[in-house]
């Protein structure tokens, strides 16, 4: 039996390559990251020099003038001496503050802009892939897999579960790194002001690593569950917009009604599950940071009073901002992580789709008819959907030039008989030929090309009607078109239409009429 936790981090990785061409991009926002972390740091570190060489120093030109007025002449004017020295260290120190302080302004907007912009692209390019690579998946499955599977959990997974999946991207390559750059910076600034309150700072790192697996492990197992019922909620929607039309028709309404309220309130029974979950680990990190961020205060205060570790008033106010700003990324390592095991069921569920067996290719040197000469044969032909058999042994032949009807009751196996001979399905046992050809060698474009296609569902595109006769010949003329047409017996039909050829049918053909 596979591993969970193992799984569950091979599909976690394997999310996240689909980073892998635009690597670039991921390292420009984690260089501007990282530079708009130590403008942030660089920021708060203004605090020890204002408070240390201006604040203090200031107040203490201020005693200094009140004492002037009780003191010799000789005094006072050494007095006044180190008063002019100090007013100058002070002001040096302002000008120096200050400067650095105008350059942060300027350079930080910057800074951010490249770094938001190249997460967010990665961001939206990442959701746009992991669509694209589940929608042209969809289309090279094999149609016995669409037949297999409902089509409201098709749409499920390449809707909703993309979209969920797509979250661990937002996480990692947007909140993540746009983070990872001022926690860095910031604990590596907070270590060199003290690296005894950067200890006290950092313990709830540990204590955070035993908190989030226990809430981790629950949510990925409710989301899975949630995940399963959107696809439920999809079908039953689907199902009800499909028969629309025989619902009114026999006034099932209600019955439908009270069906997809059972659906949608076992999704949101479902989705409580897996916010009760994210919120009490929230909560609890919550509790670890904010008692993290007053033992520092604490500790810091004791240490001035003592005399240790050469805390300054200025070092513990510029440690204090720093940990206020390490305070939003610490806490948002709870989402981050909650996040992920929300999406990697998600994730799964998308990858299923992406793994599962594609049409079988063409041999490499499959041939190429230009029209059938002698007959087609059936050859001890066999096939099953999953438990029933619906051809057993079957011999036919139909020869060039005939007309052949296949008669019979439902479910006797005739449109799979033709869909066998496009090869849509592939014969469990025996094989089919044209002119003795195995039709396994034969390419499927040249057979689609000698195949003429009539379904027994009436389907059209939401296209032009000259859209929907060219969709097999794209570059068809308007001649071969209203050609076709004529063939079909239509033409006085799209005639008759005020704009002809060019008349949007809708969607399932839903603005002609039924004919």
């Amino acid at each position: 039996m596979a591993d969970p936790e193992r799984s569950a981090l091979r599909d976690l990785v394997r999310l996240l390559g689909f980073v892998r061409p635009y690597l670039a991009m991921l390292a420009l926002a984690i260089v501007f990251s990282g530079l708009y972390g130590g403008g942030l740091s660089g920021r708060a570190l203004l605090l020890q020099p204002l408070v240390d060489d201006v604040a203090l120093p200031s107040a203490s030109l201020s005693e200094l003038d009140e004492l002037l007025g009780d003191q010799t002449e000789l005094s006072a004017q050494r007095s006044e001496e180190e008063r002019t020295v100090l007013r100058e260290r002070v002001r040096d120190n302002f000008y120096s503050v200050l400067l650095a302080g105008v350059m942060l302004i300027v350079l930080m907007p910057l800074m951010r802009l490249v770094r938001d912009y190249s997460s967010y692209w990665i961001m939206q390019r990442l959701a746009v892939d992991l669509q694209q690579a589940i929608g042209e998946k969809l289309l090279r499955l094999p149609l016995a897999h669409h037949v297999r599977e409902r089509r409201g959990d098709f749409v499920a997974r390449a809707t909703n579960d993309t979209s969920v999946a797509n979250r661990a991207h937002v996480v990692v390559f947007g909140d993540l790194v746009q983070d990872a750059g001022i926690v860095f910076v910031s604990v590596g600034f907070a270590i060199w002001l003290s690296w005894q309150l950067a200890l006290v700072l950092l313990l709830v790192g540990p204590l955070t690593a035993l908190v989030l697996p226990y809430f981790g492990r629950r949510i990925r197992v409710s989301s899975a569950r949630r995940q399963e019922q959107v696809s439920e909620v999809t079908q039953r929607l689907m199902q009800m917009l499909s028969g629309i039309k025989v619902i009114k028709a026999f006034h099932g309404e209600e019955r439908e009604r009270a069906a997809f309220r059972v659906e949608v309130l076992r999704y949101f029974r479902r989705s409580m599950k897996v916010l009760r979950n994210r919120v009490l680990s929230r909560t609890a990190v919550e509790l670890l940071t904010q008692g993290s961020f007053v033992a520092v205060l604490l500790v810091g205060v004791w240490a001035i009073l003592e005399g240790y570790w050469g805390l300054t008033l200025g070092k513990l106010m510029a440690f204090a901002a720093i940990s206020a700003m390490l305070y939003r990324p610490l806490r948002s390592v709870t989402t981050i992580y909650n996040t992920l095991q929300d999406a990697i069921p998600a994730a799964a569920r998308v990858f299923e789709v992406l793994d599962a067996p594609e049409v079988t290719a063409d041999e490499p040197d499959a041939l190429e008819l230009e029209r059938i000469r002698e007959a087609i044969r059936y050859e001890g032909v066999s096939f099953r959907y999953e438990r029933e058999t619906v051809l057993d042994q079957l011999d036919l032949e139909l020869r060039a030039g005939e007309v052949v009807a296949l008669v019979g009751s439902s479910g006797a196996g005739k449109t799979t008989i033709a869909d066998l001979l496009l090869r849509f399905h592939e014969p469990d046992a025996g094989r089919i030929t044209m002119d003795g050809v195995d039709l396994r060698r034969i390419r499927r474009e040249s057979l689609h090309a000698l195949t003429g296609i009539v379904t027994q569902e009436a389907f059209l595109f939401d296209d032009t009607i000259a859209g929907n006769i060219a969709y097999g010949r794209p570059e068809a003329s308007q001649a071969e078109i209203e050609q076709a047409a004529r063939a079909a017996n239509i033409d006085d039909f799209v005639a008759g239409l005020p704009e002809g050829y060019q008349t949007e049918v809708g969607e399932l053909g839903g603005k002609l009429s039924g004919g």
